[in-house]
């Protein structure tokens, strides 16, 4: 039978649908002592009933029966019998402070997304499933099981790390290499550190004794063979996801340089610091001696994945790149401890000129802002340096909630409006009267109510309410963590 290719398109789309639909992020919640975890609609789809758990992966998430998890460290105060309570000498003696330690670690097992436990609580330790495997520790070796709970690597090694690119760093007495799924040692145990493979490519240690620096290993980078791809002469410092890497020479200056995955110089060792790459810029710096003053000072600048200065070193102060754009600040000839700040663009552009005694990016349309003109008023600007909002004068502050999200509050702590993400949102004020908002994530917001005597206690209780101030969560955990995917592969 022939299906029209309309009815054809519907069922494609409906896959897609359900596909998407049937995708799930859940929140770790803890009260008085257990945990489980809750939906983005709230609900609790794994019951409080466990005393840990760990991170989501191919839909399994550990957790633990029986571990012993205090709220604080337990202390009892004793009074030695042999301190005179009238010597001064000892009177600090008269009293210390001893641990009551319990050691019972409980089991580990896995509960699926329905919160069924599909994979019973048996292990000493786990690891979170990454390609259909997860490491388990039984009886102080650690091996790899399955989703059905069936042990495919024997437990046999010291320490593991999780399968990536279908391999996975093992270690025996303190020698790392890297095995795959099939538990069959590829790359021979024969380094002192192992990280996992991305993008083909894994940052390994060799053994190694400086003869000018307190070191006794060297970075070096092997492709999925086991292949060595940097030159021996040079020491990898860290690895950055565009295919670069950071090393400088093991007897020389400490200084950073630009590799490629071929073992290609792109920057020469010159830099103290090189960061991670941001909308394709790293920011780099060097130490400048200050001619007057005789001390050396932090130059920044930027540069591109070829290794060129787009933004060339000089800058007083720097951050990296977010949605485009990066704060910058010039050195001066005033004595006042105070710097100039501006706005610049990839292409190292001024979008907003040195006028500003402060400037942070809240997002690409939102920046908090001290003018150079009136530095008694904390402002609110656009990318266009135009004011959205006056803080000072209004007696309001502005609060980062994370993820790109920002509350304006009053003097209260209740939320009076949200900026952020690159939006400005509707909001209802009336609604949101006697809540503290905490942070954000996944579309949703942590609160507590104002009527909680203490903030700082352990015991006030938390909910979550949505961008409009809906309430899904009514205050009633301790604990809500982020959101997390739960199919990660």
């Amino acid at each position: 039978m022939k299906f029209p290719l309309l009815l054809l398109l519907l069922i494609g789309f409906c896959s897609v649908a359900f596909a998407q639909k049937d995708k799930k992020h859940l929140a770790l919640v803890r009260l008085d002592g257990k945990c489980g975890f809750i939906d983005a609609m709230g609900r609790e789809v794994i019951p409080l009933v466990y005393d840990d758990a760990g991170c989501w992966g191919n839909n399994l998430v550990p957790v633990n029966i029986g571990k012993y998890v205090p709220d604080a460290d337990p202390v009892v105060l004793v009074a030695p019998s042999n301190v005179n309570p009238k010597d001064s000498v000892k009177r600090g003696e008269q009293y210390k402070t001893v641990d009551i330690k319990k050691e019972d670690k409980g089991k580990w097992g896995y509960c699926d997304t329905s919160g069924v436990l599909v994979i019973p609580v048996q292990f000493s330790n786990t690891t979170f499933f990454n390609e259909g495997v997860a490491g388990v520790e039984i009886n102080g070796k650690w091996g790899f099981i399955n989703t059905s709970g069936k042990i495919v690597v024997q437990p046999v090694y010291d320490k593991i790390g999780y399968f990536s690119q279908g391999l996975a760093v093992v270690a025996k007495n303190d020698l790392y290499g890297y095995i795959n799924l099939k538990g069959e040692e590829v790359i021979k145990l024969q380094y002192v550190n192992a990280k996992a493979f991305e993008n083909g490519f894994a940052q390994v240690w060799d053994k190694y004794t400086s003869k000018k620096y307190n070191k006794n290993s060297i970075g070096r980078i092997i492709n999925l063979k086991g292949e060595i791809v940097t030159d021996a002469k040079y020491d990898i410092d860290d690895t950055f996801s565009n295919g670069l890497f950071s090393f400088w020479l093991p007897e020389g200056e400490l200084l950073l340089g630009l590799m490629n995955t071929k073992g290609q110089m792109i920057t020469p060792p010159i830099y103290n610091e090189i960061s991670s790459f941001n909308n394709g810029l790293a920011r780099v710096m060097v130490y400048k001696e200050d001619k007057i003053v005789k001390e050396f000072y932090p130059n920044y600048g930027y540069v591109n994945t070829t290794g060129k200065e787009v933004v060339k070193l000089g800058l007083a102060k720097a951050t990296e790149f977010y949605d485009g754009m990066a704060v910058v600040a010039r050195f001066d000839n005033k004595d006042d401890g105070e710097l100039d700040h501006a706005l610049i663009n990839t292409k190292g552009e001024f979008v907003l000129g040195y006028n500003w005694k402060q400037l942070a990016l809240l997002d690409s349309k939102h920046l908090l802002a001290i003018s150079i003109k009136n530095p008694s008023e904390t402002l609110i600007i656009n990318a266009q340096g135009k004011k959205i909002l006056s803080l000072e004068k209004e007696d309001k502050r502005l609060a980062d909630l994370g993820h790109g999200l920002f509350a304006l509050m009053n003097a209260e702590g209740e939320p009076l409006e949200l900026f952020g993400l690159n939006k400005q949102m509707p909001f209802n004020v009336s609604q949101n009267k006697g809540r503290k908002y905490l942070s954000y994530q996944f579309g949703l917001i942590r609160f507590r109510s104002l009527s909680d005597s203490n903030e700082k206690s352990p015991h006030f209780k938390i909910g979550l309410v949505n961008l409009k101030g809906n309430v899904l969560v009514k205050p009633k955990y301790n604990e809500i963590s982020n959101f997390e995917p739960t199919d990660r592969l």
